[in-house]
Formats: structure tokens, sequence, C-alpha cells
């Protein structure tokens, strides 16, 4: 009898493997859709981060008080309001450094531009500009530097409205430069002290000299005339050292008198008259004073002698901006209720660019041969009367000196002004 076959138990069944596999995809979903979820969380934080970003620096680019502009060799690329607002302004806008101009702001960084792009070593290039035609004329320092990175063809320019600033460092020099003139001026006026006592003793000898050769010359003899014209010069010469010495002790001012100025003028022509035509016949060119004083001229207020020292020192400028020789004109004439006196030479004049330094003190255009302080005392003795002392080239070639005195009114047969 053949043994029974007995089937299998089912518990010991193979697993389906296609059942496990859905599962497996499923998980490894999920896994997948978290980590999405994730990375949109962080790209949407970072987009907002961003945008807050931007929102922000457009705000302060677009509230900033300077002008703001992205530039590369040709255009501009991007700008802010406040560029666009200067922008709108009309120059011509001078640069400081060389004086070349532009008309717009446009323009202005397209040359800073250019300018930046030249260089070879990068860095940032600062420069200052100046609004010309307006009265009160606004000044701009543009500031421009290469964009490092992905975009080496563009520039970054700035431009900032200085107008206050650059008017606070004007006055600033100014008063640095006040403060040195005056401390020049009492050093001169320290050294003057010390010098004058021995200058007065020197012109008192000389005086007195010039005292006794009057005595044993004749009074109608040429050589008397020129022995008073002596006389006057050591006489102007004391007084002059004098005034150093109450300078330098702070002396008040000369006492005013009524100045006849044909008077003052003709002493003054008298005597530099000899000297002056003199050296330039030994220079081989001829040189004359041509002198109208119309009769009648009302007074002036003024001290004769430190006036007749303005007209000397006027003619002696003359004399010497004359190197070829010419002609030294003097005309008084009366304008209104002023009294005018001009002094014109045929010279080589006076640069342009220093007419406004003319008047300063140690300012002269003579080198070492000068001191810088002929026309500064000059023009401090005529405005101290009231009076103006101005400087300007002619037409013809020259200078011209005018010297404005308020006229005085008549006395009276008392003795008063009428």
């Amino acid at each position: 009898m053949s043994p029974r076959r007995t089937s299998p138990p089912a518990s010991s069944a193979a697993p389906d493997p296609g059942a496990q596999e859905p599962e497996g995809l499923l998980r490894k979903y999920r896994e997948l859709l978290a980590k999405h979820s994730v990375l949109v969380r962080k790209l949407g934080e970072r987009t907002r981060r961003q945008f807050l970003t931007f929102k922000l620096s457009n705000w302060a680019l677009e509230t900033s008080d300077s002008a703001l502009a992205m530039m590369n060799a040709t255009s501009v690329v991007l700008a802010n309001s406040r560029w666009h607002a200067l922008g709108r302004l009309r120059g011509p806008w001078r640069r400081e450094e060389d004086g070349a101009q532009w008309m717009v702001l446009r323009d202005v960084g397209q040359a800073e531009a250019a300018a930046v792009l030249a260089l070879t070593e990068g860095g940032a290039r600062v420069t200052r500009y100046r609004q010309t035609r307006e009265k009160t004329p606004r000044v701009m320092e543009v500031r421009a530097e290469r964009v490092t990175g992905h975009m080496q063809v563009q520039v970054l320019v700035l431009a900032r409205d200085i107008t206050e600033q650059a008017r606070a460092e004007e006055e600033l020099a100014s008063a640095r430069a006040t403060l040195l003139e005056r401390e020049k001026v009492r050093a001169l006026g320290e050294l003057a002290a010390g010098i004058a006592h021995d200058l007065r003793a020197t012109l008192d000898a000389m005086r007195l000299r010039l005292e006794l050769l009057q005595r044993d010359v004749g009074p109608t003899s040429q050589g008397h005339q020129h022995l008073d014209a002596l006389a006057r010069i050591v006489s102007d010469a004391n007084a002059r050292v004098g005034r150093l010495q109450d300078f330098s002790r702070r002396k008040p001012g000369t006492v005013l008198e009524r100045v006849q100025l044909a008077d003052v003028v003709h002493d003054a022509v008298d005597i530099v008259r000899g000297g002056i035509e003199h050296q330039a016949r030994q220079g081989g060119h001829a040189l004359r004073l041509d002198v109208e004083l119309p009769e009648g001229l009302p007074h002036v207020s003024g001290s004769a002698m430190e006036l007749r020292y303005v007209v000397i020192n006027l003619l002696i400028n003359a004399r010497d901006a004359m190197s070829r020789g010419g002609v030294i004109r003097l005309r008084a004439f009366k304008s209104g209720k002023r009294v005018r006196l001009t002094v014109e030479d045929e010279g080589t004049g006076i640069p342009e660019e220093y007419l406004p330094n003319i008047f300063k003190p140690f300012f002269t255009t003579k080198g070492d041969k000068g001191t810088g302080l002929g026309l500064s005392m000059a023009h401090g003795v005529v405005t101290n009367v009231g009076g103006t002392l101005t400087a300007a080239n002619r037409p013809e070639g020259g200078a011209v000196f005018t010297l404005t005195f308020p006229a005085l009114k008549p006395l009276s047969a008392r003795g008063g002004a009428r």
C-alpha cells in the first residue's frame, strides 16, 4: 500500500513581491514631497527677504539727498529720482580742477565715468563742479567708481550738493587768511617799532643838512628848487616813519584836514618827475608825465602828506610797468558830489587773475623787487577818509587806478561849510 501524500500548510506560502513595491514608492514619494515643501518654504522666505531688501534699497535711494546713477561708457543704466531732479538744472557745470564745462548732469556723469574707465589701477575719483551762471551758484561733488564683479564696464556715480559745505570752507579759508594777514601786519609793526627810531634820527640829520644847504643856495637858482623837493621828501619820510611808530603802538589815525587834491598832485609830480624821466632816459626810452588838473576842484578830507604818498606810489608803479617808455597821465575832475583822480599808464597792465588781490597786504607782482605793501597802504589811506581806490586795465593797454573822494562843501565867509 503506497503512502498517502499530504499538501503543505497554507502559512508556509512565499510573499507576493507585487504587493510590497507600491508601499516603498509611496514612502519615497512622501519623503520627496516633504523635502519639496521645505525647499518651497525656504524659497518663499528668501524671495520675501529679497523683495523687502529691494524695497528698502529703493526707498533709501529715492529718499537720499545724493544723486545716484549707474552708467556705462555711453549711457545711464539706472538712476534715482534725485539724479533726475539735479539733471533738470541747467549749467554750465565747471570742473574746478581744469575748468572744463558741461551743460547738464548727465554729461558730467559721462565725463567722470569715462575718466574712471580710463584708469588702469581702478579706484574712486572725486571731483567738484561749480554752477557758473546762477547768482548763488551751487557746488556739486561727484564721486565715480568702477563696479567690480561681473559688471566690469559700469561705473557708479554719486553726486552731492555741497553748496553750504563749500561756502563754509570758503569762509574758513577767508578767516584763516585774515588771521594770517593780521599776524603779518603785527609782525611788521613790531619790526617798524624797532627800526623807526634809527630812521628818524637819520632823517633828522638829513633835514638839518638840507636846511644848511638852503641857506647857502640862492632862492632863485635851480639848485634851490631841487633842495626844496628833497626837503619835502625828507619831511614826508619822517612823517611816514612816525605813522609806522603810531601803528606799532596802535595809536589813533591821522587827524583829517581840508586838502586841495590839485596841490597834492603837483607836489607829488614835482618830487618824482626828475627821477622818473632821468631813469627812463638812462634806459633808452622816453617817459613823460601828462598832468591835467582843472581849477576850482572841491576840497577833500584827508592828510596831504599821506595822499601825496599815495600819488607818488602810483607814479612809481606806473614807471616800473613801462619798461619801453610812454606817457603817464594824471587827470582830476569833479563827478557829482565826488572828486576823482585817475592815474593811467601805457605799460603791461595787470593780469586779470591778480586784480581781486592787488590791494591785499604782501601781495606783489614784482617778485623779489616788491614788498606787497605799497598798494595795500595806499588803499588803506584812501578808504580811511571815506574814499575808494580801484584798479583796472585800459582797453588800449596798460593800467588805470582811480581814486574817488567825497567832495567837501566850500567854506563860507565865516569859515564854516555852506
